[in-house]
């Protein structure tokens, strides 16, 4: 099983990437019509291969990835995968599957990508006023640590693939490179 772990800073543009993937993929993505699991699972066709993305994409509405998902979903996520035919494809990105337990299990069990974004602190600022983002300094702090204990793990640092996430040119460059893994 292949699986594209996305993450980054509040505000680096991962569900923006994710819904650009998706839209460059549109025509390649067939969605099943399946129930959802607990943790909200897209079961999609890519390629004749099975594609699952994880958290909620609503169409016309609020994409939030995995961010608004309950705390105890990386058990039933890691159920999931272990499940899921080995010819899988697998696509999240956002903060509850984001860490470094969960990639951990990944990493050991699959073929990982882990893809992190980065952008000026200033961007990010931006990008915040720009959504009319209220999030307290204390929890982004906490973020911005939860995103460095993984990029400094030793386990994982070495899994890592960084990316400057600030243009469309950059949101493209990541595209591409995700489309490669998959099709690889």
């Amino acid at each position: 099983m292949k699986l594209v772990a996305i993450g980054g800073a509040p505000g680096t543009g991962k569900t923006t990437l994710m819904k650009r993937l998706m839209d460059r993929h549109g025509d390649n993505f067939f969605r099943e019509d399946v129930p959802l699991v607990p943790f909200h699972y897209y079961p999609f066709v890519y390629q004749q291969q099975p594609l699952y993305v994880l958290g909620r994409y609503e169409e016309g509405g609020y994409a939030q990835g995995t961010d608004r998902m309950s705390m105890a979903v990386q058990p039933k996520a890691i159920e999931f995968l272990d499940k899921l035919d080995k010819r899988s494809l697998v696509l999240f990105e956002g903060d509850r599957l984001f860490n470094a337990s969960f990639l951990e299990n990944c990493v050991n069990k699959y073929d990982t990508l882990i893809i992190h974004l980065k952008t000026s602190a200033e961007l990010r600022e931006q990008r915040y006023a720009d959504r009319g983002s209220n999030q307290d300094p204390t929890w982004l702090k906490g973020r911005l640590s939860k995103i460095d204990n993984i990029l400094s793990n030793m386990v994982l640092m070495f899994n890592v693939e960084h990316f400057d996430h600030n243009t469309q040119a950059d949101t493209e460059a990541v595209v591409q490179r995700i489309t490669k893994f998959m099709e690889s």
